[in-house]
């Protein structure tokens, strides 16, 4: 919805069921959340793109078992050593 409205902002001529292209750069929730494809961009949120990526994650992987915290442990290179880890 940031998008539309950010693209509306700028007069684009925006289509029922046309593909936006935006990068979400700041937390905030309004039209300056995100960066349309033709806008240039110093950075991106990175904590949105962590959520969103864990999410996918957890999606495919809770069937076996892996939750969110335990995807986050992964990709962060931690994890807690289990006793057969001794051996």
């Amino acid at each position: 919805m940031a998008a539309l409205k950010r693209a509306r902002a700028q007069d684009l001529a925006v289509h029922p069921g046309q593909d936006l292209k935006y990068v979400v750069v700041d937390e905030r929730s309004s039209r300056d959340r995100v960066a349309l494809a033709h806008e240039e961009i110093e950075s991106y949120d990175v904590s949105y793109y962590e959520t969103q990526l864990v999410r996918a994650i957890e999606s495919v992987f809770s069937p076996l078992g892996w939750d969110c915290a335990d995807i986050q442990q992964e990709l962060s290179g931690t994890r807690e050593p289990e006793i057969t880890d001794l051996q």
